[in-house]
């Protein structure tokens, strides 16, 4: 049995609750207000203090905006229920907890496939896909070695596209609440429908809450006094060897030691997270740990407004809903452009909880566009101002765990938060050739350490149709033979006009979206083929889902602080979480 986390951070401090025991009702007409210099100083009590008065003010009015006050005690038996999960104690027979602190899967509030399928019909597949033989494969494992070699001219402080390298991160991020694969094989032709898809197809972030407090109490911090649904994240500890993260208006000097920068972690320094690949490298679990720290801070505002229902519940739809605005409306829109987005909205038809199977054509070639724009180096800190690829695996691996203070992630380099760093990192062009460091993975041996002859591989065996035949299919002017070899080395075009143009006449998917970006963007977003693919799939998995933003009966928007009111970034939301200021 796996060690108990630290269970130092267990409750709120007394404070808290002492400040929120004395409550008054703040508001008494159909339009509340709040004295401004009164919750400026009851925000230090819930270190909300770095939030303007003004904004912080407006978001706690839209949280409750019957009044900012005490509400009524939750139920004996939820307050009893809610002590006994505490790890511990660890009991839950007959325990009264709303169905909603559970995943909408268990409950049946959107359900969802749990297979994979393909976009395209078996006929286009079939007349379009490549031979599944020894000659395919080594030409396949030639392309990636090649889609794997130096770029010359990539570095970090090259700004190749306007896009933040956070947003590669956040990818991932997104990738692992919806997609986990792990059973298809690279050796053997296989189809999409007879492999399980590990992940709900919905943005519910089930990476991070797990299955809830209820059956996954060991992700959470149980209140020890005051309301009792005000359930936390349990966050980690780090490893002090001095200041890091960001230094805030005051650069390097501004850098202090972290303390809570840090995933959970058992003894053997594994961590206690909704899906463990959120800790493959430093930049994803410093992600994720702002997400926990995301929904830590909607819990304390929901507390300081006085909300009078289940604050759980509410802190977890409102971290959903902001992350899925920030998905649709800040990410898909930068990587496919906006017309992609605009024309899934108004055309994709996918009635709440309709049939759907996570499309292989989305998850094994267009969404991997993310691998390309991987950067061999980045500005992590000031104290690391050129860490390799290398480094960012290594620094999440033992003995080098918890992580180290000075190597907390300063996300003002990654994503436009305002706060200026010598160096932003900006994401490599979508195009054909990857950071070298991706040659080959940490701890991987053979084929399974080259992830772009992997990609290829996986391609192949899975039996997706080429990119030519597919964009035939959607409507969309294919690339010409021209546009596939613009631009690439010698020996690589020779790979794709070998064995009869085999490559160049039915192009992989995946290496065809990343020709296309290239060619038809300048690398710059994803071309029309790999913008409609992902801008299609994003919109659909939002539509059928019955708790995603798009069908809050109310009409979403986004209500927690933010630069610009009435809208919500990933730059809005790692400042909210704290992770931007020392």
């Amino acid at each position: 049995m796996p060690d108990a986390p630290n269970q130092s951070a267990w409750g709120y401090s007394k404070a808290i609750f002492a400040l929120y025991s004395y409550y008054s009702p703040m508001a008494k007409s159909n339009k509340p207000s709040i004295d401004l210099q009164v919750l400026a100083e009851r925000a230090k009590h819930f270190n909300l203090s770095d939030i303007p008065a003004e904004k912080l003010a407006k978001s706690l009015i839209a949280m409750n905006p019957s009044g900012v006050q005490f509400p009524d005690p939750p139920t004996l038996e939820v307050r009893s229920a809610v002590q006994n999960m505490r790890p511990g104690v660890s009991r839950f027979h007959g325990a009264k907890v709303s169905k909603a602190w559970f995943p909408s899967s268990f409950t049946g509030a959107s359900a969802s496939s749990n297979k994979f399928g393909y976009l395209t019909p078996a006929a286009v597949r079939n007349n379009s896909k490549l031979p599944f033989n020894a000659t395919t494969q080594a030409l396949l494992d030639l392309l990636g070695n090649f889609m794997a070699m130096p770029d010359p001219g990539g570095t970090i402080f090259k700004p190749d596209i306007a896009i933040p390298a956070g947003f590669t991160y956040f990818g991932q991020f997104v990738d692992h609440d919806i997609t986990l694969d792990t059973t298809t094989t690279l050796t053997a032709k296989t189809n999409a429908t007879s492999h399980q898809n590990m992940r709900t197809p919905a943005f519910e972030l089930d990476s991070v809450y797990g299955r809830g407090p209820s059956l996954d109490p060991a992700l959470f911090v149980f209140p020890t006094a005051g309301p009792p649904t005000a359930i936390k994240f349990l966050l980690g500890t780090n490893t002090n060897v001095g200041p890091g993260g960001s230094g805030g208006i005051g650069g390097a000097g501004g850098m202090v030691v972290n303390t809570d920068a840090d995933l959970p972690r058992v003894s053997s320094m594994t961590a206690v997270i909704g899906d463990p690949r959120n800790d493959e490298n430093l930049i994803v679990s410093q992600l994720h740990t702002a997400f926990l720290k995301f929904h830590n801070r909607v819990v304390d505002m929901l507390v300081l407004s006085g909300f009078p229902s289940d604050i759980y519940v509410e802190a977890r739809k409102l971290v959903r809903y902001h992350y899925q605005w920030c998905l649709l409306n800040d990410y898909a829109r930068r990587i496919c452009g906006d017309p992609a987005i605009n024309d899934a909205l108004a055309n994709v038809n996918a009635p709440i909880n309709s049939a759907f199977s996570m499309p292989v054509e989305f998850s094994v070639a267009a969404y991997r566009f993310g691998h390309s724009v991987i950067r061999d180096n980045y500005w992590v800190n000031f104290n690391f101002t050129n860490a390799s690829l290398d480094q960012v695996f290594q620094f999440v691996n033992r003995p080098q765990l918890p992580v180290f203070s000075n190597w907390v992630v300063d996300f003002n380099a990654f994503f436009d938060t305002g706060i200026p760093v010598p160096v932003f990192n900006f994401m490599r062009p979508i195009d054909s050739s990857l950071a070298e460091g991706l040659g080959r993975l940490p701890g991987g041996t053979g084929i399974m350490a080259m992830l772009a002859a992997r990609n290829l591989r996986r391609g192949l065996a899975l039996g997706l149709p080429s990119g030519q035949n597919l964009s035939t299919h959607l409507g969309i002017p294919p690339l010409t033979a021209a546009e596939l070899t613009n631009n690439l080395p010698a020996d690589e075009v020779a790979v794709l006009t070998a064995s009869s143009n085999l490559l160049l006449n039915k192009t992989p998917l995946w290496y065809y979206i990343l020709r296309e970006s290239a060619e038809r963007e300048g690398g710059g977003k994803l071309g029309p083929l790999g913008a409609k693919i992902v801008a299609d799939t994003f919109v659909r998995m939002l539509k059928r889902d019955g708790d995603s933003f798009l069908n809050d009966p109310a009409g979403f928007v986004p209500s927690l602080p933010s630069a610009t009111a009435g809208n919500f970034t990933m730059a809005d939301l790692v400042t909210f979480s704290g992770v931007t200021q020392p």
